[in-house]
Order: structure tokens, then sequence, then C-alpha cells
């Protein structure tokens, strides 16, 4: 992160649940995480929630739509208390002038989201529930991953129904694949948290999917 954006940021602790912009929003500035955690998010006519993605520690966003007065398409809501550095878009302007380390990190959280959302679409075209939850189980382990006692415990709470909003299916899915991992000793749940017991394991069933639907 660049020293020069840090020092023109305005710090703000925001409490759990707090939504930071709502769809049809067009932010005038963009955010900086420093600690803490932050969702993107729709929900249905009926109240049902899609969880889009999870901002972490030391990313940015909102910058496209502040850059290019585009109006936000998600609610950004904290889902912890989370302390943020908000960068107004004057001050990102002057910035792109005038310091190169500013402008690539921009092109590059760009350039970051845009194929995550690429990926994210060829998911939803090509693999089945079951695949693309062992992926988030896999992603999640890389991303909070710690080892005790020869397993990965996912050091991030998550509901089924959590699980269900990620990805985008229903509850009852997420329940009878979680099951399954479960049955074939791939995975377990204690106190909330789920560990892996064999991350290979894991990694080999989920190309076995693949291999049994011909992808």
């Amino acid at each position: 992160m660049s020293e020069k954006l840090l020092d023109v940021g305005e710090e703000f602790f925001f409490a759990k649940n707090k939504i930071l912009v709502s769809p049809g929003d067009v932010p005038d500035g963009f955010y900086y995480l420093k600690d803490g955690r932050v969702k993107a998010c729709t929900y249905s006519p009926k109240g049902n929630e899609n969880i889009l993605g999870l901002i972490e520690k030391g990313c940015i966003f909102l910058e496209s739509n502040t850059l290019f007065s585009i109006p936000s398409d998600c609610y950004f809501k904290t889902i912890e208390p989370s302390n943020l550095l908000f960068f107004k878009k004057e001050d990102l302007l002057n910035l792109l002038k005038t310091d190169f380390d500013v402008t690539l990190l921009i092109l590059q959280s760009i350039t970051c989201k845009f194929l995550a959302n690429l990926h994210s679409v060829n998911e939803l075209l090509v693999y089945d529930s079951e695949w693309r939850i062992c992926h988030l189980l896999l992603t999640f382990a890389d991303n909070f991953g710690i080892e005790i006692e020869n397993k990965i415990k996912l050091n991030i709470k998550i509901s089924q129904q959590f699980i269900s909003d990620m990805l985008g299916v229903t509850r009852g899915t997420t329940i009878k694949m979680i099951n399954k991992l479960k049955e074939l000793n791939l995975i377990e749940q204690t106190n909330g948290y789920y560990f892996i017991k064999d991350l290979q394991r894991l990694k080999n069933h989920q190309a076995e999917i693949c291999l049994h639907k011909g992808i």
C-alpha cells in the first residue's frame, strides 16, 4: 500500500453490521480495510441474501465506482467491528497524476477483481454445487487455515447458510453436500469452525468430481 495514499486517508471505526454503501449509491471515495471484515451482498425480493464476496484486511474497495462515478450494484456491510481508511475522490485523482505507484495499485486492484468475476462466472457455468463447495473450503483453507493436530482449521466461523449465500445454492443443497464430505471423513465441524481433516484428499475428491462428470 502506497504511503502517500495512506497519508491522505481518514480513519473510521464501524461496528458490526454497519452498511457502508447501498445499491444505487455513487460513492465520493473508496475504502482501505485496516482490520475487520466487510462483505459485498445483495438481497432478493424475498429477503434472501447473496454474498458476492468478502473483503479482508489490506484490501481496497469501491475504487472503480469512485473513479468513474458508477453507482454501486450491491451493499457493502461490515460483518465484524472494522477500522477503515476513507479516501476522497479528489485526493485519489491528484495522486494518480503524480504517483505511479498509486496508479499501479489501483490498476492491479481493478484487474484482480475483473479476473475474479470472470472465474466466478466460469464456476457457475461449468461446475456443480459439490465441486464449488469443495473449492470454497479449499479457498478458505488458503486464506484462513491454521494447522492444528494434523488438520486444517478454517479460522473463520461460517454457517451452512453462509455457504449457501456465498454460492447461491439452497441451504438444503449445502447441508446435503456438507454431510457427504463429513461421511467421506474429509471434514468435520467443532464449535462453529470447519476442519479439513486431509487437505490433499479433499483436493483429490474435488478432482474426481470433474472426472466423473467428464469436465
